[in-house]
């Protein structure tokens, strides 16, 4: 072979090498190929399936509270978090946090999180992994469950129940848990991205992430004005529809107290969701816990005059739901957890007594918390779980 042609061939060698090196800097891969948030999201109405969330940056607006964009940066499995990686540290227990949009953290920031303020609380002896997911229910947490305790084997898994979860249909137990499957670290990086482009869309740069609405404004076929305006605006102030149209304010919560109403004082809908979810636990040696977050008309009437605004027509003024009529939930839980020796921390007391005093810890318009409130449960759930 003759000198020309080695360095002809060390040359290629080194623009590889070279090339390597930057689409793996640029454009990173997860660990785990077939997990993905994807998979716990429900279709939307023309029953297509969910966007693919992975590495993306998504705002969430509510105008009628604050001009504030809150940016939900996604990691590579496209949950609210930092990255995720299968071996644990070696310094820290890791926390597992399941639960909807409560614990993915809608309407604070990155850093203001329950499962941030949790590890805060801890001085960083716990890593928390974010498994919110926003819109989703007892099915998706479930098998969320399944997928993510067995592979990430966290030391205490939260699995935290908000209001609106229970009261509807039972929850399907899953019927597969996860296999991972590994990336080949030693596929070169040009031919993954093509392999994930084609299967997911165009792969995010690394650092070009221009955040995207979580649901966008109408004439989009996500926003249910789009389809049902003639209905919906009769149910809220006109100023409130104009919001929902442009996605500046939840388009979803048209009628929500009387919804709240209805499904508060129904019975429970939860199967054998905790039995479930103790199971996988104890299948990996992982400390299970149930929390129950409340609404904040299970603790105050002080939103009620912000809810009517988007409830004209179905909500009555003698209308609260403070009463025990409307706290069976916890109860139930209480009970269940009880029975299956599974600690439960209820926090619907502790908010209580900030809300009678004057310390409103959720926005007017939007029913999620303010950042002080996701702290304040961060800290709760801290404190309970190292007490029992």
């Amino acid at each position: 072979m003759s000198k020309k042609t080695i360095h002809i061939f060390l040359y290629l060698i080194g623009v590889f090498i070279f090339q390597e090196m930057v689409f793996r800097y640029f454009f990173p891969t997860r660990e785990i190929q077939n997990f993905d948030r994807v998979n716990f999201m429900k279709l939307y109405f023309d029953g297509s399936g969910s966007k693919h969330s992975r590495d993306q940056t998504w705002e969430w607006r509510s105008f009628p509270d604050t001009t504030a964009v809150f940016e939900h940066k996604m990691n590579l499995y496209g949950f609210r978090d930092d990255e995720w990686f299968v071996k644990k540290p070696r310094d820290k227990k890791r926390a597992l946090f399941i639960g909807d949009s409560f614990i993915e953290g809608v309407m604070a920031g990155q850093e203001e999180t329950i499962p941030k303020a949790f590890e805060l609380a801890g001085k960083g002896t716990y890593q928390t992994l974010n498994g919110g997911l926003l819109g989703c229910g007892l099915d998706s947490y479930l098998q969320l469950t399944a997928d993510m305790i067995p592979t990430y084997k966290p030391d205490v898994a939260f699995l935290c129940i908000y209001a609106n979860d229970l009261g509807k249909k039972t929850p399907k137990i899953p019927d597969y848990f996860l296999e991972p499957e590994y990336f080949n670290p030693y596929i070169p990086r040009l031919i993954e991205i093509i392999n994930q482009t084609k299967k997911y869309g165009s792969l995010r740069f690394r650092w070009i992430k221009n955040g995207l609405p979580y649901i966008p404004p109408v004439p989009n076929k996500t926003n249910p004005w789009s389809r049902l305006e003639d209905s919906l605006k009769y149910d809220v102030t006109p100023i409130l529809a104009e919001h929902m149209k442009e996605s500046t304010f939840n388009p979803f919560l048209g009628n929500a107290l009387y919804k709240e109403e209805k499904f508060l004082k129904s019975s429970p809908a939860i199967g054998e969701t905790i039995g479930f979810f103790k199971y996988v636990c104890s299948q990996n040696n992982v400390k299970p816990v149930v929390v129950y977050i409340p609404s904040r008309n299970q603790v105050t009437d002080y939103y009620l005059q912000f809810e009517k605004q988007y409830c004209l027509n179905e909500c009555p003024d003698t209308i609260s739901l403070t009463g025990p009529a409307y706290q069976r939930h916890q109860e139930f839980l209480k009970k269940q957890c009880a029975a299956l020796e599974v600690p439960y921390i209820d926090v619907t007391k502790t908010i209580k007594e900030r809300e009678v005093n004057g310390e409103h810890l959720y926005w007017n318009y939007d029913q999620h918390m303010r950042a002080k409130g996701y702290q304040l449960v961060g800290e709760t759930i801290w404190n309970e779980w190292n007490t029992k």
